[in-house]
């Protein structure tokens, strides 16, 4: 049987989407590969986690992301790299020096020492190989999968004071833009993450209803989802937005923004606006709180994007790549 090695980043309590995409992939491909997982250590240097990656490595090597120095380490080894987004790249407000460095380690390096890479969008490939010029042959796209947890719930009656559901919490995630939104409105803000204090500022000074959560387990999401009315995904950059999916399989619209991986997951099955601009925000949420025939069009072409996104079938891709490296 082939044997993989998963190499992710440190353990963490937050932020476990990469984790929670591959542990899902493990599940789905017991009895057809061996996967072992290897996890960096943030008490050691990274040139320790180096050197202690190369000892696990196995038949085939897969750097699930957040981790591209590993590849160093796995040069002539079979190695993939799973590139989610090039976000921080891209960035302006880091220092040409900090880029540079960054690019040279996490990007450069690495994409020399690996024979494949996977991306989560077809909006992440064009980035790469833009900035790179990396061989469009040695990439394969294949999306984030929906997780087993979410499943479809029927929305009986729309809240009186309609709940639009926030998950994430970084600038570029747009609580700004929400929040003008809300205002004037008698929308409620599930917000999960750890808004700015300028942020939480704002919602009071707005006199928004809002609840804030954070430290959710994936059950307590799925809660999430079920008891609001609309999800935002407006964010300003996303490699890919994986919320659109996990709404939508859920049985929720989505409001999300018309650039990047974000229109390319929702396009013809998610209500796309302009990230920038607070007034089309608030009309998509009001379009789909105050028409029930709308909503439920909407959520209907949302469940069925949604499905291509099914655990197994984003598994058997990985497969599909594991026996092509393999075969190399």
């Amino acid at each position: 049987m082939l044997t993989v090695t998963h190499f992710y980043r440190e353990p963490r309590s937050t932020g476990v989407s990469m984790e929670g995409i591959f542990s899902t992939v493990k599940k789905d491909l017991e009895g057809r590969v061996a996967i072992n997982d290897f996890f960096c250590s943030g008490s050691v240097s990274r040139f320790r986690n180096v050197l202690d990656a190369r000892k696990h490595a196995s038949d085939i090597n897969h750097i699930t992301g957040d981790v591209n120095f590993l590849a160093l380490g796995l040069r002539d080894r079979k190695t993939i790299l799973t590139i989610h987004d090039l976000g921080y790249y891209e960035n302006p407000v880091h220092a040409k020096l900090k880029k540079a460095i960054y690019s040279l380690f996490w990007f450069q390096l690495p994409l020399a020492s690996v024979q494949m890479v996977t991306v989560v969008s077809e909006f992440t490939k064009q980035k790469l190989i833009r900035y790179f010029n990396y061989p469009e042959s040695r990439i394969r796209v294949i999306p984030n999968p929906v997780k087993p947890v979410f499943g479809y719930v029927p929305k009986e009656a729309i809240n009186e004071r309609p709940v639009v559901l926030m998950l994430g919490t970084g600038k570029h995630k747009n609580l700004d833009r929400l929040i003008e939104a809300a205002s004037g409105t008698n929308f409620h803000l599930d917000i999960v993450g750890w808004p700015a204090p300028d942020e939480l500022a704002r919602l009071k000074q707005y006199n928004i209803s809002h609840t804030v959560y954070n430290g959710l387990s994936e059950q307590q999401i799925f809660e999430r989802y079920i008891a609001c009315d609309v999800l935002f995904m407006a964010s300003l950059y996303e490699g890919f937005g994986m919320p659109i999916i996990e709404g939508q399989t859920v049985g929720r619209p989505v409001v999300t923004g018309n650039i990047g991986a974000m229109k390319e997951v929702g396009e013809g099955s998610a209500m796309l606006v302009d990230p920038l601009h607070s007034g089309e925000i608030r009309d998509a949420i009001s379009a789909l709180v105050s028409d029930r025939a709308y909503y439920d069009t909407v959520v209907a072409k949302g469940v069925k994007n949604a499905a291509r996104f099914e655990h197994s079938i984003i598994s058997d891709q990985y497969l599909s790549v594991y026996q092509e490296m393999a075969a190399l």
